[in-house]
């Protein structure tokens, strides 16, 4: 799978490498061995820590696998306490390579024009760049998802929000934010609140310095 990998894709699995503390050499797109162990170190943790903690449904775990090893921890505590919430809670947007945002920033402008814009964030210009946020979907009974069309289905985001805030730490809310509204978003808290500094620490290796 890693030989399949383009260079800007190696250099993002570099950082997140780097950022978990499995990997210290140079970010420069080449694969080594020394990388491809990391890279295997990684799977290991993300197996070790579902067997310590718990699965959760297929779509949440791919969602999950795609973050840094802290992350996953917070976000499998987060879909405990889920459980308690009487809608079905899903992980349903987590880790992005900067290629993929700008593929996101792109539909509604320059490809898919007659749809609406997804994103207003530009490759390394949002915190789902750097493995620490994901997006939940809220679902009922039926199996019919939520987004957040309504006042009363915003409603069930934000009860979902103060829920997560009273029983699990260490997160911020998107439904917190006061010139973007982010109702679903959730991110680890890694001491800085700027997007600009999240993405220089992930960049340099020390996110969590």
């Amino acid at each position: 799978m890693s030989s399949q990998l383009s260079k800007t894709q190696v250099m993002f699995l570099q950082r997140v490498a780097k950022n978990s503390g499995l990997f210290d050499g140079p970010v420069d797109g080449v694969m080594t061995n020394a990388l491809a162990k990391a890279e295997e170190r990684l799977l290991a943790e993300y197996r070790s820590i579902m067997d310590e903690m718990g699965e959760v449904d297929p779509r949440t775990e791919r969602n999950i696998a795609s973050m840094l090893p802290r992350t996953q921890r917070k976000a499998r505590e987060f879909m405990k306490t889920a459980k308690e919430f009487p809608l079905t809670v899903r992980i349903i947007s987590a880790t992005r390579t900067y290629a993929e945002q700008d593929a996101l920033f792109a539909i509604g402008r320059t490809i898919q024009t007659k749809k609406s814009k997804v994103t207003n964030a530009r490759g390394g210009q949002s915190n789902h760049n750097f493995g620490i946020a994901w997006d939940v979907g809220l679902f009922d009974a039926d199996g019919h998802y939520l987004n957040g069309d309504t006042k009363d289905e915003m409603r069930r985001y934000a009860e979902l929000g103060a829920l997560i805030k009273e029983k699990v730490g260490g997160l911020e809310w998107g439904g917190d934010w006061k010139t973007f509204v982010d109702m679903p978003h959730y991110q680890l808290d890694v001491g800085v609140t700027k997007v600009a500094q999240v993405r220089e620490r992930f960049e340099g290796g020390t996110l969590f310095a």
